[in-house]
């Protein structure tokens, strides 16, 4: 009959109660915020305008405690997607990566395709899809971004007979944010998703003569112009903290689900419209910018409660080093 030693015994006790003190209970949080843009038609509907120059810009970022990227820039169409840590998605593959076994920050962006300039050429349309998406296991911090861009010059010719000339946008979105931060955060942590979509026209003295952020609200959200129709807003963010957490939020108001295949399907998206007012004679500048971000910081709990199923284990490592105690 084999005999163990206190000293052999302990060895044995020891991860035992280790792992029943720790519950093996995993930090979590998690956040993810896409916007696909499609079908976004910029027309004339009274004057005239021409072209004179067109910047677009793609650019993408992760952060993932500390080591940080960034992929892309101006005259990009398509960024690289920006990757820290196990990231599992390809380039161009927007749709949720999800909750993972290791930590990771990504962002990805793409302009499929571009009515000013035309791209590909024929292009009457203009297509932008973003995604930011971090994920932490344990304590850390990450972030990431997408973003896409146009700024495009333009010249505005009076017509006799005409006030000015007026500029109309009208296009498809659907936007879509996951966050999660679970009920073992401490003070310190916080998870945020935001994604921001904006419309500007600056004249040549550096004045803004129309600003559209569609916010849901008909009316509201433009300056310079008139909202015609607008679904959902396009330009806001969730956030938790150790006081809110525990749950996850969603926010999918166009009723699409998740984003699948690669993201950037056109068959599910809120309608979005407006017009300007009318542009006096001169040279302007129209920016478009679209921009999604996720941001993570994790701070466990100092004592984590053991998860109920580690409590028995807990009670036998507990009971067999007082009987052991007690022989001695």
């Amino acid at each position: 009959m084999t005999h163990f030693s206190c000293t052999g015994l302990a060895k044995v006790l020891l991860p035992m109660l280790l792992l029943a003190s720790s519950g093996a209970a995993s930090a979590t949080a998690y956040g993810y915020a896409y916007t696909s843009v499609f079908g976004l038609v910029i027309s004339n509907p009274t004057g005239s305008t021409s072209l004179l120059s067109n910047i677009d810009l793609s650019r993408t970022t992760a952060t993932l405690n500390g080591s940080s990227v960034i992929r892309g820039g101006s005259n990009e169409i398509d960024a690289p997607q920006a990757t820290r840590g196990a990231v599992g998605k390809g380039q161009n593959d927007f749709t949720q990566q999800g909750f993972g076994n290791a930590s990771y920050a990504r962002g990805d962006a793409q302009i499929v395709t571009s009515q000013i300039p035309p791209f590909p050429p024929g292009s009457t349309s203009t297509h932008t899809v973003n995604v930011a998406e971090t994920f932490l296991a344990g304590n850390g911090s990450a972030d990431a971004s997408g973003r896409n861009g146009s700024s495009t010059a333009m010249s505005v010719n009076f017509v006799v007979g005409e006030p000015g000339a007026t500029l109309a946008f009208q296009f498809q979105a659907l936007p879509y944010m996951q966050l999660y931060l679970d009920a073992l955060a401490g003070t310190g942590s916080a998870a945020t998703t935001n994604i921001a979509l904006t419309f500007t026209i600056i004249d040549e003295n550096g004045q803004i003569v129309f600003n559209w952020a569609p916010d849901g609200s008909l009316g509201s959200g433009i300056l310079g112009g008139t909202e015609q129709a607008d679904d959902a807003n396009l330009n806001t963010g969730y956030a938790q903290s150790p006081l809110t957490s525990g749950s996850v939020f969603t926010y999918d108001p166009s009723g699409c689900g998740s984003p699948t295949g690669t993201g950037i399907g056109t068959t599910c998206g809120g309608q979005y419209s407006a017009v300007t007012d009318n542009l006096l004679a001169g040279s302007y500048t129209l920016v478009l910018n679209m921009l999604n971000s996720s941001e993570l910081a994790y701070v466990p709990t100092a004592t984590p409660m053991p998860l109920p199923g580690t409590l028995p284990l807990l009670a036998l490592g507990l009971a067999m080093l007082a009987g052991l105690t007690r022989r001695r």
